[in-house]
């Protein structure tokens, strides 16, 4: 529109060698003279900016020209052309330098701690802040002194506030005061979090906080469908916080990959009727969705599909947690983390990777039955049982940064592991915790070692913490670091710390007291442990195995799932009407049981999404933690 504008510009370079200053021209003539670029910058607000005016007169374009000087001068790049980089444009804002900036908690942030510090980086020229708080976004953007949301003028580009209610959202903005008098105030943006609450009860590491479908929609699985209306493929595939719970059980046989791409998602295999739910022919996983729960699921993709398939995986996945499922039958590995951030495995059985299955990588009759291979940062992998695997248990997958560098902070510990091939925790992350896990080799087993960590020195450091780890027959947890092997021309000592790189948020045991724990809850046991998982769990006891492998003969490691049986039967019940009549999560005889309506209006979830104790959870969260509660 015709009049007065202003202009914001970014720039920063991602080159090596610094650019040279430039200017900025309208219409041809100097409107500005800038410095150089920033260089490398990772934070919008440490890169470079340009703040103008503009006037529009409506009657032409308008011109405006970013021309480079000199680039010869004291270090910048030397070049035949003059290099101008331009990363983004703000019309008609405040100069960003005279606002407040790179708020703590990050602005965007669902996973704060309650009660945070809030902090800002203030404007160099500021005198105070004025500080503004709420719930709405609406109301805290136009909140004035006289507003309840104002919180006061401080000198301190630092406070505390009161945020605790996890199923709330908070804003908040920052005005920042300037001149000798204070008579100039510059508006700030209007900055977002929310407060963080464990995922369920026994959520541990760092996937706890996914806040999964809470406050969303109930969507039912109704059928065993590979897709359509009630199928549990419409349900992961919707967009929106939801969670899914199932009035039916049953084998379902997906036709394709079952992908989770959308956020808040919550899948609760518990409320399954019968024997639950079983997936097979193909598999389950997230990839780049973030605040994710999944619990009480079989993945069992066997060779029906023709393609090489893993089971289950977290590649990308932020704040996601896989809890109490049990994956078996994968041509590829039965589960991957690849390049995930903030997530926990936890309590689920991995068992019998197909072995020869024509794995389309490898030459025919090469072994594959690979368990997993895991990365994040921070990944938790805990209280898990690894099964009648011949490899790539774990299989450490940190991998590397966009400079070559390796990445990845592992935390492995209280994992019970039985019957490998040739490989049991191999490859590498930067940082890794390997504490208390307990290995039992079985009729298959040809090595005996728990950690070969394959440092390569060239991509950066790879460090270990290692204690309390068991090779039951051959070294318990006083020798600390047995089970480790030592890369060439290198010593233990020399990447194995004494002390954890961070710490677990997990409950530890001694690990053959994790080994007893381990077997006693592990897997998709919900609502009930299916035969595959009861016969597994008994031979890692035993120390025994029922089957061969069709084509290696090797004991406990089937190259099909014919070699073990195939699916058992898992009837088709569903859940009648009266079951839960208003479709909102809640069964009827709960709601009524504990005063809420079984006769709810139509999408109307607002019995599910309320939380009258205040204890964070929402009564949809206190019913489906009940059915899992453990007695005592």
């Amino acid at each position: 529109s015709p009049g007065k504008h202003t202009m914001a510009t970014y720039h920063s370079s991602f080159w090596k060698d610094p650019l040279p200053p430039f200017d900025i021209l309208i219409h041809g003539a100097l409107r500005h003279s800038a410095g150089r670029p920033s260089l490398r910058v990772t934070n919008d607000a440490d890169a470079a900016v340009a703040y103008f005016e503009i006037r529009d007169s409506d009657t032409r374009p308008i011109v405006i020209d970013f021309v480079a000087k000199d680039s010869t001068d004291d270090g910048a790049r030397s070049t035949a052309l003059k290099h101008v980089v331009l990363n983004g444009i703000e019309l008609d804002g405040t100069n960003p330098l005279s606002r407040a900036r790179v708020p703590q908690p990050l602005d965007g942030d669902e996973h704060v701690a309650a009660s945070p510090t809030l902090s800002w980086r203030p404007a160099a020229a500021a005198v105070a802040h004025d500080l503004y708080f709420g719930t709405s976004q609406s109301v805290v953007a136009a909140a004035t002194h006289r507003s309840p949301e104002y919180l006061g003028r401080v000198s301190d580009a630092r406070h505390t506030c009161a945020a605790k209610e996890p199923n709330a959202e908070y804003f908040w903005r920052v005005d920042e005061v300037h001149g000798e008098h204070a008579e100039e105030v510059i508006t700030g943006d209007v900055w977002r979090f929310r407060v963080r609450h464990l995922a369920f009860p026994t959520a541990e590491g760092y996937g706890r906080f996914a806040r999964g479908g809470r406050g969303g929609r109930v969507l039912e699985v109704t059928n065993l469908n590979d897709s359509g209306p009630g199928s549990l493929r419409e349900a992961v595939e919707a967009e929106g916080a939801r969670t899914v719970v199932f009035r039916v059980s049953g084998l379902i046989t997906l036709e394709s990959k079952l992908i989770v791409r959308h956020p808040y998602l919550t899948i609760a295999g518990q409320t399954a009727p019968g024997k639950g739910i079983c997936l097979r022919k193909f598999n389950l996983g997230v990839i780049g969705a973030h605040d994710v729960v999944i619990r009480y699921l079989r993945v069992r993709p066997g060779d029906l599909s023709g393609v090489t398939l893993d089971g289950m995986g977290l590649a990308s996945g932020d704040h996601c947690i896989i809890d109490h499922c049990s994956i078996s039958w994968t041509l590829d590995e039965a589960f991957s983390s690849r390049a995930a951030k903030n997530i926990t495995f936890q309590r689920s059985l991995i068992s019998e990777a197909l072995n020869v299955a024509g794995h389309k990588n490898y030459k025919p009759g090469t072994q594959h039955g690979y368990a997993a291979s895991i990365g994040g940062d921070i990944g938790s992998f805990h209280h898990n049982l690894l099964a009648h695997c011949a490899g790539r248990n774990w299989s450490l997958a940190g991998g590397l940064d966009k400079a070559g560098v390796h990445t990845g902070r592992l935390d492995i510990r209280n994992n019970v592991v039985y019957n490998w091939s040739h490989r049991t925790t191999d490859g590498g992350a930067m940082q890794v915790n390997f504490v208390n896990n307990y290995y039992k080799p079985g009729p298959s087993s040809k090595v005996f070692h728990v950690l070969k960590p394959e440092r390569n020195l060239g991509f950066g450091p790879q460090d270990y913490f290692v204690e309390g780890n068991v090779m039951e027959g051959r070294y318990d947890a006083s020798l600390r670091w047995e089970g480790v092997i030592k890369p060439r021309d290198e010593e233990l000592d020399d990447f194995i710390h004494e002390t954890p790189f961070f710490p677990s948020y997990v409950v530890t045991e001694p690990a053959n007291v994790a080994f007893e724990s381990v077997l006693a809850d592990v897997g998709c046991n919900l609502p009930v442990l299916d035969d595959h998982d009861a016969r597994v769990m008994e031979e890692v006891r035993n120390g025994t195995c029922t089957f061969r492998g069709s084509v290696t003969q090797l004991p406990g490691l089937p190259d099909s799932q014919q070699d073990v049986g195939g699916w058992e039967e898992y009837p088709e019940l569903s859940r009648t009407e009266e079951w839960d009549s208003d479709h909102d999560g809640l069964p009827d005889a709960w709601e009524m049981a504990n005063g809420t309506n079984p006769s709810s209006p139509a999408n109307d979830f607002g019995d599910a999404n309320a939380d009258p104790d205040g204890d964070g959870y929402t009564l949809l969260e206190d019913y489906l933690n009940s059915i899992t509660a453990k007695p005592g």
